[in-house]
């Protein structure tokens, strides 16, 4: 993303190399990378979608397969916002960001 907050980052710490133990120091200091960024819903979006490895969105891999697959008519608005409701997380920071966000800031 053009616009992301990780962009300034050392990529690698958004690959950890697991989601558990020592790890999850690392996983925490992402997720906050993620936390203050305003492209978070589309990079959501675009992980919920590829399912790549590592931090996106500022969820890991785990969180987002966790999650199950929408059904056919199930999910309305945003895929993010759609997510975050499945998954139980709250989605006010999501409507917020949309808002803010540059529709021109695509991968």
């Amino acid at each position: 993303m053009v616009r992301g907050a990780c962009r300034g980052e050392d990529p690698e710490l958004f690959f950890p190399i697991s989601a558990a133990g020592p790890a999850l120091a690392q996983v925490s200091s992402a997720k906050a990378v993620c936390g203050r960024c305003l492209v978070q819903p589309d990079c959501l979006s675009y992980a919920l979608i590829t399912r790549p490895d590592g931090i996106w969105g500022g969820t890991t891999r785990e969180e987002r397969w966790a999650t199950p697959p929408a059904r056919p008519g199930e999910a309305q608005g945003s895929l993010a916002a759609w997510w975050l409701s499945r998954s139980g997380r709250a989605s006010t920071s999501v409507s917020t960001r949309e808002t803010k966000k540059d529709t021109t800031d695509r991968m």
